[in-house]
């Protein structure tokens, strides 16, 4: 049985405001040695805020933090590292032309008698970090010559190596294929034995049931709840954090792996896109598939499959070697998503932040970037038309936005989706290609994009998702599943059982 000196860090009181937001408000949590602590909540419910005064990157307004008993206040990141506190987040912090060795000693490396790098030294230290979380790895190589997997391991072992006691772990499996993020759960376990206090961020729910023993839930920057996994139910975890029930709603269906109601409830006859005998000249080989207008396509598979490389062939963002794309029957040529956009076809990327809109440009501006030439008038935007436009859209879509004139690189996650969708929405786009449309979004923008390109499809419009989340496939009237670049299934909604087995077997 743990006790109070098993508490590695606590929270008391703390709160945090900024301008016009109440970001957290009284939090008292205990995070206590050798176990894995979830944290869940809605974007926006204060995690990232909570995240950032633990790994010292924001100081609190009031209230304090201890570490093992101590009262402590960092003064930066730095400070934090030195009391025993690493921070993994979504993006990994790797220099990709370092050396794996040179990576885990960033920032210190061992030094010989005369003050030189000792590099012999540095080898023997990264190679004994890797040893603790289970990898063997030549340390000399570039870090950007591993696998995903293999750089998350990286990235355990520099912060491991600094004598990590508690770390922070934010979204760390967003890009990993589900045999990867099983054995880095064998790697989390195995730091918990030794005794490390683990901190776990996710908004998936399999994942929190899986590897923690424990989820405190946040809810507009209050601790609303803290749930003995063993003793509790995704639902309930679910329910603390949006405060309402969502039986029967595609988010529950998607977060639980049930079967459900369809996203796709209008698909006709009428063949929109069709590719055929497509090659990319590298991953893709040989594809041909018709969508119609109204359906709702599934592109499944293992991270790696070809499913990101077909969306990106759908919108032009990706140059084919060989085969024909056509639109509504024509043949057609485009090479970019400019030239797909002007035949209908709109594009979620699944890196939104780099290629799905301009961080510092506002919400409306974004909105309206693929369609200039419908708000201005000789060379000249007409602000007061794009406003009106936007902000009507903003507002049919329920985006939580200070005002249409806020930047979206400000935005949560599932609000940048909804804006994104608002641009094609105002294009008229006839298409939705959807990589990844709900990566590292809340359960509840997850429900509200399902919602979204439900109506899409309901009023004749076609989409496809391709995504690495099972239960997504679950929802869509047809599923592709893809292995090695090459289609190796095709499923009708029917054919697909709620645990998605009928899928994964014929993954590779």
């Amino acid at each position: 049985m743990q006790s109070v000196q098993d508490v590695v860090l606590g929270l008391e009181g703390v709160s945090k405001r900024y301008p016009g937001v109440q970001a957290l408000e009284n939090i008292n949590l205990e995070f206590r040695k050798g176990t894995i602590h979830g944290l869940a909540g809605q974007n926006g419910a204060g995690k990232s805020t909570l995240v950032k005064i633990i790994a010292g990157a924001e100081t609190p307004d009031s209230g304090r933090l201890l570490v093992s008993g101590e009262p402590i206040a960092f003064q930066n990141p730095n400070h934090a590292q030195s009391a025993g506190v690493q921070t993994i987040y979504q993006e990994l912090s790797l220099v990709p032309q370092l050396s794996v060795a040179e990576n885990i000693t960033l920032g210190a490396p061992p030094r010989n008698a005369v003050g030189l790098v000792d590099w012999a030294e540095m080898n023997v230290i990264a190679e004994q970090a890797l040893e603790r979380v289970g990898f063997k790895l030549n340390v000399t190589r570039a870090v950007s010559d591993y696998s995903v997997a293999e750089q998350q391991a990286v990235e355990l072992a520099k912060a491991l190596r600094k004598d990590a006691k508690i770390l922070l772990l934010d979204e760390p499996t967003s890009a990993l294929p589900q045999p990867d993020v099983k054995r880095f759960f064998e790697v989390l376990r195995k730091l918990a034995d030794d005794g490390v206090a683990l901190v776990y961020i996710s908004h998936r729910m399999d994942e929190i049931f899986s590897i923690c023993s424990e989820v405190s839930v946040l809810r507009d920057g209050r601790h609303v709840a803290s749930l003995n996994t063993s003793e509790s139910r995704p639902a309930d975890v679910i329910h603390a954090m949006v405060g309402e029930s969502l039986e029967g709603s595609l988010a529950k269906a998607a977060l639980t792996g049930e079967k459900s109601v369809k996203i796709g409830s209008n698909c006709t006859e009428q063949v929109f896109l069709s590719l055929r005998n497509v090659s990319d000249g590298g991953k893709l080989s040989d594809i041909s598939v018709d969508v119609h207008s109204g359906e709702v396509l599934g592109i499944s598979g293992l991270l790696g499959s070809g499913q990101s490389e077909l969306a990106q062939i759908f919108a032009g963002a990706r140059e084919r070697q060989s085969g024909d794309i056509l639109v509504d029957g024509r043949n057609v040529t485009y090479r970019s998503p400019s030239e797909a956009i002007l035949c209908g076809v709109g594009y979620l990327p699944q890196d939104r932040k780099s290629h799905g809109f301009v961080p510092e440009m506002s919400v409306a501006q974004n909105i309206t970037l693929a369609n200039l030439s419908g708000f201005s008038r000789l060379g000249f935007i007409r602000e007061g038309a794009e406003k009106e436009r936007a902000g009507g859209l903003a507002k049919r879509l329920a985006m939580r936005i200070s005002g249409i004139d806020q930047a979206m690189g400000t935005l949560s996650g599932g609000t940048q989706q909804k804006a994104i969708l608002a641009r094609w929405l105002v294009r008229s786009s006839r298409a939705l290609i959807c990589d990844e449309p709900t990566r590292g979004v809340d359960v509840e923008a997850k429900e509200e994009v399902y919602e979204l390109l439900r109506d899409f499809a309901s009023n004749g419009g076609t989409v496809v998702i391709a995504s690495s989340e099972l239960s997504e496939a679950l929802m869509c009237d047809r599923v592709l599943v893809m292995a090695r670049g090459q289609i190796v299934a095709e499923l009708d909604h029917s054919e697909i059982d709620p645990d998605g087995h009928a899928i994964m077997k014929y993954y590779a």
